[in-house]
């Protein structure tokens, strides 16, 4: 019984820890208007890939990416969407994503519309970084409150 127990129990543990989790806020519930254009606004230590990434999942949208911003940037009136994100790599035999937090800024106003943010769990696993910014994108579009 007790071995049975324990087995269940550990069970329950590891399958707790292998979860990923993914999770977006709207800042904003007034409808925006359509958008159109969008550019990053890279760190200091941008990855190549991740910029990559977060690009084409906007693109999928239709979104038209205009050259990057300076970093810092939340307010240009020359695009309708501001897109700043934060990766966090880890290693453990090759490198994998930790976490990922993406935020949408109104371009006009600077208001934050969304914002967006993946982690891997404890027992984490290798999981595609272009895959996670694809959906995690694909979420915080979805939620975003468009004008009739």
């Amino acid at each position: 019984m007790f071995v049975r127990v324990f087995a269940v129990l550990l069970s329950v543990i590891l399958l707790a820890g292998c979860g990923t989790t993914r999770e977006v806020q709207v800042g904003r519930l007034e409808a925006i208007p359509s958008l159109e254009t969008a550019a990053l606004v890279p760190r200091a230590d941008k990855s190549e890939d991740m910029d990559a990434h977060v690009g084409d999942a906007l693109s999928a949208h239709g979104l038209v990416l205009t050259p990057p911003l300076p970093a810092g940037t939340r307010k240009s009136a020359d695009v309708d969407l501001i897109v700043a994100y934060n990766d966090v790599w880890r290693w453990d035999v090759v490198m994998y994503l930790k976490s990922l937090t993406i935020r949408f800024y109104e371009g006009d106003s600077g208001a934050l519309l969304a914002t967006g943010r993946w982690e891997n769990s404890a027992l984490h696993g290798f999981q595609d970084a272009g895959e996670v910014t694809r959906e995690l994108v694909d979420d915080m579009m979805s939620r975003l409150p468009a004008k009739p």
